[in-house]
């Protein structure tokens, strides 16, 4: 007997709407678990990933961002390396990658018309792209970092569709911190970024435990970072919170450029540095160029 194909109504598109997609996600996925397979194994991926965003997010157009060479983080840090667990000593990668990557990359170049940034990654291309435009858009990613931005934001393995506005927000997942908006952003600057190598603020110190009401000193992680920044309202007072946070602990530490060996010694001047250096790690640019610092607009 034979089976009748359920009936799905399809969404029609939104005039105007433009999906802004991270292809280095698309890419990984089409690639990923197809090493003993053929390469149109993974193109194949790569195409049913891209019409399932495409669909899902019921845009008329659609643009794609890839990261190419010269990523200016890799200049900023000096506390650590940028994305450091993944290289040795020499700079030779050590995460195994899947084999057919460079080539799912490669195809969305060449067939779906994806443009390679370079100098920086295509979270902040899909940042500018969705700050400067002038229609609607919709960031299609699985990346955290990019809920910073403004609109509307799609999830394409769930696919799940939500929009950040105003300050943001922050809440407590088990033992993470989630969030959208500068909100999240300011409790980066504390607990930072393990994936990316990004230290945030090193350690909660006797200040934070006590006026924060934080369980125990340690590294500065998502429960610290959720206690400082949960309370406030605004970007002033959250951001004034983490200078202060930065400040009692970079007056009575120094460190060591991670590369270059110099030294950089307790004090005000370090704390300022290393907030503006942590920022400009973990900050999504909103237009071409620009590095963020401490100033408030």
């Amino acid at each position: 007997m034979a089976f009748k194909l359920p009936q799905i109504a399809l969404q029609s598109t939104i005039p105007g709407r433009e999906v802004l997609i991270d292809a280095d996600v698309v890419a990984y996925y089409g690639a990923a678990g197809c090493d003993d397979m053929p390469l149109r194994s993974a193109t194949r991926r790569v195409d049913l990933r891209m019409n399932q965003i495409i669909d899902e997010t019921r845009a008329e157009s659609y643009t794609g961002y890839l990261t190419g060479k010269n990523n200016f983080r890799d200049l900023v840090a000096t506390l650590q390396r940028y994305k450091g667990s993944r290289y040795d000593k020499d700079g030779k990668r050590i995460t195994p990658q899947p084999i057919w990557l460079k080539m799912a990359r490669l195809y969305l170049q060449n067939e779906w018309g994806c443009l390679l940034c370079e100098g920086q990654e295509a979270d902040d291309a899909l940042s500018i792209h969705q700050n400067k435009a002038e229609h609607e858009t919709i960031i299609s990613s699985v990346d955290k970092d990019l809920l910073l931005n403004q609109g509307l934001h799609h999830d394409m393995t769930s696919g799940v569709i939500q929009k950040v506005e105003g300050f943001g927000e922050i809440w407590m997942k088990g033992s993470s911190c989630k969030g959208t908006g500068l909100k999240f952003f300011c409790a980066q600057l504390l607990m930072g970024d393990s994936v990316d190598w990004i230290k945030g603020l090193p350690k909660v110190t006797p200040m934070m435990k006590e006026e924060f009401g934080i369980a125990r000193l340690g590294g500065c992680g998502p429960k610290a970072a959720f206690l400082v920044i949960n309370p406030t309202t605004t970007y002033k007072d959250a951001l004034d919170r983490v200078r202060k946070c930065y400040f009692d602990f970079w007056k009575d530490n120094e460190y060591v450029h991670w590369r270059t060996g110099k030294k950089y010694t307790a004090g005000k001047v370090t704390a300022e540095k290393q907030l503006t250096e942590q920022g400009q790690l973990l900050w999504m640019r909103q237009e071409e160029g620009e590095m963020w610092n401490t100033e408030i607009s």
